[in-house]
């Protein structure tokens, strides 16, 4: 009965982050320039049956390695509709590692802490988002993250033989995993394992081995059917030039991942404060965690191209490590007034969803406004507060937990519908579809005539390229206009 007793909210828990994952995945359409082209090359894969070579509308795209890919051929193949194909694969992936997260980080702190960990990582707002649409962040994130979690136990004690050389294997396996997510990305996070592994650099072999076996093949074969374009858009444009050119339109400031870092932690940043207590204890584990979060920190920021989602792959090191801050204790031991911070901006997410959509419509961070809050609105403010408040000290970490999760299918159920409606090419397909084959491209902003093409299955057709009766034209962010043509 004490087992039941113990697993019991861990089980409430797991069930209301994986709903909140499922729950209305294909409410919005695809959003911005990267999901539809990452799902018209999925699909494209599916119906073509060529897995080596990504293709976008039937030319040789070599942005990414092929691994979304895959998985979004493989949503098409099982018969998903366009919005889910590239979706349902990346939040079950999401879901498989919390899973596995929490058993792993069990056996090396114990199960509050694999508790503490999972849960505020499941509900971080950069890992919800990241979850919730087809792009190759996740992925990355959840392979590389795998690694971190399989050397921790070489960290702690010393394996036989036979069990380091197979934990070895299985940590080369998942950087090379990695590589099929996202190039060289995970290989150069990986760099602080060579100094923490050093002891074991005679069996190095075996993790780089199992590395190329699984990357290499598909390199190899895209790169023996394609030649020199692989090389120089893949490799040298796509990972070089990122690091110092601004051809690539996403120049951002040094300190860009300082508020990103802190937005992607979201409801949880004020527990940044628990890492300057003291008696804070540092083994060799938690120096490994501390050494990728700062070091895959570093390395972004010194980038000159950034974007948000870079950073995915540092966030579960973080959770790991303030999770190991309760191998000792419950997260109801802290005072309550350590949990309250994360109570009110848990609250505060019915007033921020507003400014969200706007923000997405205009595509700038939008101003606040003061809108009427209404009696549903109301509840989910009053809510987290009430927990904070009214429960037993046993209860107010696991409720607020549970609370981030309604606010989550709180923001799906209210945001969705506006943000498809203004931001989406969804809608917009919706209304034109008819007279799709009458339209031409006269100059469409490209956060949009991806996803209309992408809709349509084939390209629009540039207005110079023949005779039509409507053309579709954007200015800035805002919606297309669709222009009868005399």
């Amino acid at each position: 009965m004490s087992a039941t007793r113990q697993y019991f909210p861990i089980a409430a828990l797991a069930i209301a982050i994986a709903v909140l994952y499922l729950y209305n995945l294909d409410g919005v359409g695809i959003l911005g320039p990267d999901e539809p082209r990452y799902a018209a090359i999925g699909r494209a894969m599916a119906q073509t049956g060529d897995w080596i070579t990504p293709k976008l509308w039937g030319q040789p795209w070599f942005e990414k390695p092929p691994l979304l890919y895959w998985l979004t051929a493989m949503g098409t193949a099982s018969g998903l509709g366009p919005d889910l194909c590239g979706r349902l694969p990346v939040a079950l992936l999401s879901l498989c590692f919390l899973l596995l997260c929490f058993f792993l980080v069990k056996r090396e702190f114990g199960s509050r802490a694999a508790g503490v960990s999972t849960a505020l990582l499941g509900t971080s707002a950069g890992w919800i988002v990241f979850s919730s649409f087809g792009l190759t962040d996740l992925p990355l994130a959840v392979f590389f993250s795998l690694a971190v979690l399989l050397t921790l136990p070489l960290l702690r004690d010393e394996p036989d033989t036979k069990r380091l050389k197979v934990k070895l294997m299985c940590i080369g396996c998942c950087i090379g995993l990695g590589a099929l997510a996202k190039g060289l990305v995970p290989i150069v996070l990986a760099l602080p394992f060579v100094w923490f592994l050093r002891r074991y650099r005679r069996d190095w072999w075996l993790a780089v081995l199992a590395c190329l076996v699984t990357a290499l093949p598909w390199y190899w074969a895209v790169y023996a059917r394609n030649g020199s374009p692989v090389i120089n858009e893949f490799f040298l444009k796509h990972h070089f030039q990122r690091l110092y050119s601004a051809s690539l339109f996403h120049v951002q400031p040094p300190y860009y991942y300082v508020p990103v870092f802190l937005g992607a932690i979201f409801p949880w940043t004020p527990f940044l404060a628990l890492f300057i207590k003291r008696n804070q204890i540092w083994d060799r584990r938690r120096s490994f965690l501390l050494a990728i979060l700062v070091f895959g920190f570093f390395f972004f920021s010194i980038s000159r191209n950034k974007l948000p989602g870079y950073l995915l792959p540092l966030l579960p090191s973080f959770f790991i490590l303030l999770g190991a801050k309760f191998e000792k204790q419950r997260l109801a031991d802290l005072p309550r007034g350590w949990l309250f911070p994360s109570a009110i901006l848990i609250a505060a997410i019915p007033l921020l969803a507003p400014i969200l959509t706007s923000s997405l419509a205009l595509g700038r961070l939008a101003r606040p406004a003061w809108t009427h809050v209404t009696f549903f609105e109301s509840a989910y403010i009053i809510l987290p507060l009430a927990v904070i408040t009214l429960t037993k000290n046993s209860f107010p970490g696991l409720l607020l937990v549970l609370c981030m999760t309604l606010q989550g299918v709180f923001l799906k159920t209210v945001a969705y519908p506006v943000i498809d409606a203004q931001v989406s090419a969804r809608s917009l397909w919706r209304s034109t579809s008819n007279i799709a084959g009458q339209t031409c491209d006269g100059g469409t902003d490209r956060d949009w005539i991806y996803g209309l093409n992408y809709y349509r299955g084939e390209l629009y057709p540039s207005c110079d390229k023949g005779h039509f009766n409507y053309r579709i034209t954007t200015h800035g962010h805002e919606a297309p206009d669709i222009e009868r043509l005399k």
